[in-house]
């Protein structure tokens, strides 16, 4: 009998050594699974965040005016920013969103920034998403509170030359041989075969045909020349040659006929035969400006734009075979590194 009761008493007793420890340890179990839960639903939060101001400025890099569906023609949803910022976040509601242009070489990005319309290739695109989280678990909003806010920012380098259609490769512009012209002469280039924007203009006209004199523009600085005033391919004095380059069609006024100079009559040459005269030499041709080829094998597509411009050549003759929402990295481009070339005319493709 006295066994009895002693084994009796040992089996309550070890009863209640357990209950004592599941009552110490439930608290933490429970602030582990409770923990997880939330930190789990935080976690997935801020990646779609965070791939949310990818997306708006990859995307506003490219179309720099469509920053909302009032940013013009060609701009309604999913067609800018704003939109597929939200499309990304999934149903998420976002408590903010701010998108600004800013110059190039920007490292603070804060006030207001550039004006969409000035923002040119180059440029920095700057998205930041704020996205209000809710904890769910009772002892989680009693240790942190019952809501945070969840925020991300992304930057892309504005480059506008990547417009063509998703699953359209761009094509590389060819330039067909041109005559020579004469000393003093230039030659009228063709603004709507690249096409070339407004804000390119001057540089086309002036620094790759040779021409002193500014071209007048008319419309916004990222929209594409599709009339020009003098045909392309005319011949024309450097020095005086005027144009106007429109991003709309535009009436050309036709020229006044110009009245024919009555001849004068020829003398009768006197005395001795005058000296031949001497041949003035025709000026050398300034030899035009040279750049490197950096090597771009293994870069973010927009770090190679940036290289590309930064080696000295003209951001608009930089182009890429892809989607144009895929920013993948180089694996082959058509010029090899190393090279030299013209800087204002040279054209460069890379591909994944």
């Amino acid at each position: 009998m006295l066994l009895t009761a002693v084994r009796t008493r040992i089996r309550r007793w070890r009863r209640g050594q357990s209950l004592v420890e599941f009552a110490i340890t439930l608290p933490v179990l429970l602030l582990l699974v409770m923990g997880g839960i939330d930190l789990g639903r935080a976690y997935f939060t801020t990646i779609a965040v965070e791939n949310a101001a990818k997306e708006g400025a990859f995307y506003g890099s490219r179309a720099p005016e469509c920053n909302t569906s009032a940013g013009g023609s060609g701009c309604t949803d999913p067609d800018n920013v704003q939109a597929r910022v939200t499309a990304e976040l999934d149903g998420l509601a976002p408590s903010g969103m701010t998108i600004r242009c800013f110059a190039a070489g920007t490292t603070v990005f804060s006030g207001s920034g550039k004006a969409m319309a000035d923002c040119l290739d180059g440029d920095l695109y700057h998205v930041s998403v704020d996205v209000p989280f809710t904890l769910v678990t009772p002892i989680m909003q009693d240790l942190v509170g019952s809501s945070l806010t969840l925020a991300s920012d992304a930057t892309a380098v504005v480059l506008t030359s990547f417009d063509a259609p998703s699953g359209t490769a761009l094509p590389i512009p060819t330039t067909p041989p041109a005559p020579s012209p004469s000393p003093g002469m230039c030659i009228v280039p063709d603004f709507a075969s690249g096409p070339t924007k407004i804000r390119d203009a001057d540089d086309v006209w002036q620094d790759v045909a040779g021409f002193a004199t500014t071209p007048t523009t008319n419309g916004s600085n990222n929209a594409n020349i599709v009339w020009q005033s003098v045909p392309a391919a005319t011949v024309a004095a450097c020095a005086s040659q005027l144009i106007t380059v429109s991003s709309t069609p535009m009436s050309t006024p036709s020229p006044s006929p110009t009245p024919s100079p009555t001849p004068a009559p020829t003398p009768t040459p006197t005395g001795a035969p005058s000296a031949t005269p001497t041949p003035v030499p025709s000026p050398t041709p300034t030899p035009a400006p040279m750049c490197t080829v950096p090597n771009m094998i293994s870069d973010k597509v927009t770090q190679a734009q940036g290289e590309w411009s930064s080696a000295g050549f003209n951001a608009a003759n930089f182009f890429a075979v892809r989607p144009p929402n895929n920013d993948y990295r180089v694996a082959s481009q058509s010029i090899g590194s190393g090279s030299s070339r013209p800087c204002l005319t040279t054209t460069i493709t890379v591909d994944k």
